[in-house]
């Protein structure tokens, strides 16, 4: 049975991921033996959210949340120095990552996206230039104002009056 090419990349994507675990394994090891002699650390150590894969599998958001895909999707673009993305750009990697919208055609499910993308401001921040990007990645821009309900007030809304008595007009 032959693979395809992208299954093969797959398969070796997942085993550079399992030997760069192993080799930081061994490498805070040898820094740590090197405090404890007094030396300075022997390697300098990228964080582990370096290591996040940069391609994307055929399947690989088949079933998942549309939230988290677009984070893994915007987390993925930011390790390759990419940073935030157009609307497209994400739901052409989401297709390619097997995503399926319950949309009859692409530009519905292209403008499904964008509107839940600019409604989840808890998650993503909008741009001037229309791209996204994970909230977390702008911490001087203003957070978003709570609803009146989501901050569990009741919004009372009073009647209309008339402007020259004061009165309600229902009444």
């Amino acid at each position: 049975m032959s693979k395809t090419v992208d299954q093969v990349i797959s398969e070796l994507a997942a085993e550079i991921t399992a030997e760069e675990a192993s080799l930081r394994k061994k490498k805070e090891t040898v820094n740590t033996l090197c405090g404890a002699i007094g030396r300075p650390p022997a390697y300098s150590l990228e964080s582990a959210a370096t290591a996040l894969p940069t391609q994307i599998r055929s399947d690989q958001f088949y079933g998942q949340p549309l939230a988290a895909s677009v984070r893994t999707i915007l987390e993925m673009r930011r390790a390759q120095n990419l940073g935030a993305a157009a609307n497209r750009e994400i739901y052409d990697s989401l297709v390619a990552g097997g995503y399926e919208f319950d949309t009859k055609s692409e530009d519905i499910a292209q403008k499904s996206l964008r509107n839940s993308l600019a409604k989840n401001t808890a998650l993503f921040h909008k741009l001037p230039n229309g791209q996204f990007g994970l909230l977390a990645w702008y911490p001087n821009v203003k957070k978003p104002k709570a609803s009146a309900a989501v901050r569990g007030e009741d919004e009372i809304e009073e009647p209309p009056t008339n402007d020259n008595t004061g009165e309600s007009i229902l009444d």
